[in-house]
């Protein structure tokens, strides 16, 4: 079945995480579902999550290389280099130097 939400995309690289995915298309949008609970979707911070694909609006207007799922974080990669890692960051696998969490996209050069 069709997954909800990328219908007419073309869908470039998928990656998961323990409850949700992500989805990078062929024009640089970056689609993600499942569970929010640390805020690993990069949608804001009340959103409880999504059964059905999302647009992650703070990327908007970056172009994208790569996106990677880890448990409850996501990092995107964009094309001039730049890392954006959201989520759970318990044991700073964000790599900001601290443990606390991110409920929106930041950026880490």
């Amino acid at each position: 079945l069709p997954l909800k939400g990328l219908d007419n995309r073309q869908v470039i690289q998928i990656a998961c995480g323990d409850h949700h995915s992500m989805a990078l298309t062929k024009d640089g949008q970056v689609l993600v579902w499942g569970e929010n609970s640390h805020g690993q979707l990069g949608l804001r911070k009340d959103h409880p999550g999504s059964p059905s694909a999302q647009h992650v609006q703070s990327l908007s207007g970056i172009p994208l290389a790569q996106i990677s799922a880890g448990g409850d974080h996501s990092f995107v990669l964009s094309l001039s280099g730049v890392v954006f890692g959201w989520g759970k960051n318990s044991a700073g696998q964000l790599g900001l130097g601290d443990t606390t969490g991110l409920l929106v996209s930041s950026c880490k050069s």
